[in-house]
């Protein structure tokens, strides 16, 4: 999650002048069809209100094409080999990031991120990395389970993301180190974690970015180590209204496949309760 408001790219234009623009043209709509002193003459109030609900609806019909607005591509090294591939859809509006989240919890967020993180049973003094961080609420949280006797690391491909999470952590009076990393090229030596956490992310990655993801988380685990992955399940049948906090899905069956033939075993896996989650736990075989 990430610094700096509404610093998302909806094309080239700033996701902020494109609320503008729409709302602009929703009015000029109303007033060449005669229904804009209707609104007016209900009081500004009232036209706040309204204002305030085109918005809303604006930024919804927004999201879903806006977190696709950056895409990363291969990076090649001066030799032309490849350096970062796979990266997947990159985030780079932390502060309407955390907007949203607030939004699509009903201002329970930190109870959702409970929920999900209850799963990687974390216990004091573990050594804890989680992947794709995003704004650093779920590391934030992991550390007040391991306690001061623990360690919490967090990397995301976004570095305004790394910057909103550092923030947090010192508002919070906590030791979390946040990184600029992606997925699949962890800045980490080998068998450094207890538990390495994906929680909202994996979705994010194409394919082979998963497969590099699992060989990179367990590179970094210890023996014993665990994975805990939490996103969103495929939808039974795809809907069109309101799926922008939907906005992708992965076949956590296939991908628990793909970590048994990498060198996991699957501990566990099953449903979160909420917003159609799964969560799935990995250990190195």
């Amino acid at each position: 999650m990430h610094n700096g408001f509404f610093e998302m790219f909806h094309g080239r234009r700033p996701l902020w002048a494109v609320v503008a623009i729409k709302l602009t043209l929703v009015i000029a709509a109303l007033a060449l069809l005669g229904q804009a002193h209707a609104i007016l003459s209900l009081g500004v109030p009232v036209l706040l209100l309204h204002v305030g609900a085109l918005a809303v609806i604006a930024v919804l019909v927004i999201w879903p094409r806006a977190h696709r607005s950056l895409t990363a591509t291969t990076e090649t090294s001066t030799t032309g080999a490849a350096k970062t591939p796979h990266i997947g859809i990159l985030l780079h509006s932390a502060a309407l990031y955390d907007i949203l989240a607030w939004f699509l919890t009903y201002g329970r967020e930190r109870a959702f991120r409970e929920k999900m993180l209850k799963f990687a049973n974390l216990k004091p003094g573990e050594a804890v990395l989680d992947i794709g961080c995003g704004t650093g609420t779920v590391a934030l949280l992991a550390k007040q389970k391991v306690g001061p006797a623990g360690r919490v690391d967090g990397v995301d491909a976004s570095a305004e993301m790394v910057a909103r999470a550092t923030a947090k952590a010192h508002r919070a009076a906590l030791s979390v180190s946040f990184t600029t990393a992606t997925a699949q090229q962890l800045p980490y030596e080998d068998g450094v974690f207890d538990v390495v956490l994906s929680t909202l992310m994996l979705h994010h990655l194409p394919k082979a970015g998963r497969a590099e993801f699992g060989r990179e988380a367990l590179r970094v685990l210890k023996p014993g180590g665990r994975v805990l992955i939490v996103d969103f399940a495929k939808p039974a049948r795809r809907k069109r209204f309101f799926r922008f906090h939907r906005h992708g899905h992965v076949d956590l069956d296939k991908v628990a496949t793909d970590l048994s033939q990498h060198g996991f075993r699957i501990a566990e896996q099953g449903d979160v309760g909420a917003k159609g989650l799964r969560y799935l736990i990995a250990q190195p075989a």
